[in-house]
């Protein structure tokens, strides 16, 4: 079989592709802080493994979704398209490397799970919950907590004019016994 010109341009394409980086799944095997991890990644079908992964969580500069990790916990490992060291330093300014797609350059993700160890999650718009069975589910205008003890550290707590715990209905308004004007719940 003769090859031309097309074959060997579709194999140059076809090897820079099998050596660029972008993101593979993988495990965590050792934990170095909640911001710094080991993975076990997974490439063609073997393993390999790479150490002090920065880790990526949900956050903005005002609010953040913590998620506690754990070895064996599962996600992905993306690699960047660039030197991101000075990023990672806190240092805004690109990096003088010209790197691109560098095993050196990456973030891990919790998440990715196989099929058979995805959880099967409770119905709700936002579920916050743990294996142990304690769900923070919020669907529309309702929120439930469920599993164990609830325990709220506030300076004040607001119940709307007509609030029901435990079957009884809890009215807002205000004692003048010694704490003029501080709002308690009086039951129906």
């Amino acid at each position: 079989m003769t090859r031309n010109c097309n074959d060997s341009f579709n194999d140059l394409i076809t090897g820079l592709y099998s050596k660029t980086l972008v993101e593979k799944p993988c495990k965590i095997i050792n934990i170095h802080s909640q911001y710094s991890v080991d993975i076990e990644y997974y490439d063609n079908n073997k393993s390999d493994y790479l150490y002090k992964v920065p880790v990526k969580h949900l956050q903005t500069s005002k609010a953040y979704v913590f998620l506690g990790l754990n070895i064996g916990d599962r996600g992905t490992v993306r690699f960047f398209d660039n030197d991101v060291t000075n990023y990672i330093c806190g240092n805004g300014k690109t990096s003088e490397a010209v790197r691109q797609h560098d095993i050196n350059d990456n973030a891990f993700t919790c998440g990715f799970y196989p099929s058979p160890e995805q959880y099967v999650f409770p119905q709700g718009e936002i579920v916050i919950g743990t294996t142990s069975g304690a769900i923070v589910n919020i669907t529309g205008e309702n929120i439930t907590i469920s599993g164990g003890n609830v325990t709220i550290n506030a300076t004040s707590i607001t119940l709307g004019e007509k609030t029901t715990i435990d079957g009884k209905v809890f009215l807002e308004h205000t004692h003048s016994n010694g704490n003029e004007g501080s709002p308690t719940g009086g039951v129906i």
